[in-house]
């Protein structure tokens, strides 16, 4: 996971099917230390195959905490194995796999393989479909125009009523605060909307990309950083669509909204701006537009909206 510095992560999304019933339950779970203990409570407690992919994922999100040590210092991990056919290729490359998923039930840590490798691991227990999806995201505006080559990343699809879920238990376990890992469930992670995923989450698989959609990967990175409320909300970036902004002679920079609530508490600031500004709010018919006045070169841009931070660019 490249960066665990989520600016807006606070407060649960809101998703079209309730499951609150799965949550309570599941919310009274221990702490298995074996992930066969974890499958067959899931098992006894649920029919359906959605209710047990949800719990699946809410206990791996509320009982796992992330490894900050492993993220900052991170280990070595290399495997060498040999093998003489496919089948025992595969059947090597799957004990490393369970080896990962059973030192995060036994320590309860880990870092995004071990949410996703989890998450697959519990599914295929349960004879659901289900997939490991390694790619890029980013969510600093450092990030900003810089694309990786590399995988940074990994999380899951799972296949629910001949459709594909996506969904990521590592951006849905927390956050990073003053160096502390602080465990705080984002139900926006649970089923991210398709039409949103390659806003924050870039597959590095052919395949998976074109279910979500066409996109470069320096397209990917070229955009701004979205935050999770803005994403989970109807507002709509209309332009620009970059995320790298060219501060012109008059200093003004002008960021057009579908569905934006004027009433809202809408601040901007700069880096090393001591006190957030609010822009000039602009209101056509169909579209709001905010104005900001001495925009500052070479620079981050961030706006907030009732105190989250909403979008973040940079500026030449």
């Amino acid at each position: 996971m490249k960066s665990l510095l989520f600016f807006l992560l606070f407060v649960a999304s809101l998703q079209s099917q309730n499951f609150t019933h799965v949550d309570n339950l599941v919310g009274k779970y221990p702490n298995f230390s074996r992930v066969e203990d974890l499958a067959n409570k899931i098992a006894k407690d649920f029919t359906s195959e959605e209710d047990k992919v949800r719990a699946a994922f809410y206990w791996l999100a509320t009982t796992i905490r992330y490894n900050l040590k492993e993220y900052y210092n991170p280990s070595q991990r290399s495997y060498n194995f040999r093998y003489s056919t496919e089948a025992e290729k595969q059947q090597k490359l799957q004990a490393i796999k369970d080896k990962i998923v059973a030192t995060a039930f036994a320590t309860k840590y880990g870092v995004c393989e071990e949410y996703a490798q989890a998450f697959k691991k519990i599914c295929d227990l349960l004879g659901i479909e289900a997939a490991v999806i390694s790619g890029n995201v980013r969510n600093v505006p450092q990030e900003i125009g810089k694309p990786e080559k590399a995988s940074n990343h990994a999380w899951n699809a799972v296949k629910l009523n001949d459709k594909w879920v996506i969904l990521d238990a590592t951006w849905a376990a927390g956050y990073e605060y003053n160096g502390r890992w602080v465990q705080l469930f984002n139900n926006y992670f649970y089923d991210i909307p398709k039409h949103k995923i390659l806003k924050t989450h870039y597959p590095k698989d052919t395949l998976w990309l074109l279910r979500f959609g066409r996109m470069s990967v320096t397209e990917f990175y070229n955009q701004p950083i979205y935050g999770n409320l803005f994403l989970n909300s109807d507002v709509e970036l209309i332009t620009p669509q970059t995320g790298i902004l060219n501060v012109n002679p008059s200093k003004e920079i002008r960021l057009k909204f579908k569905n934006l609530n004027v009433n809202d508490l809408i601040f901007y600031t700069f880096n090393g701006q001591r006190y957030a500004q609010k822009p000039i709010i602009l209101v056509e018919k169909e579209s709001t537009t905010l104005l900001i006045k001495n925009a500052k070169a070479n620079s981050y841009l961030n706006v907030f909206i009732n105190k989250d931070a909403a979008l973040q660019f940079k500026t030449k």
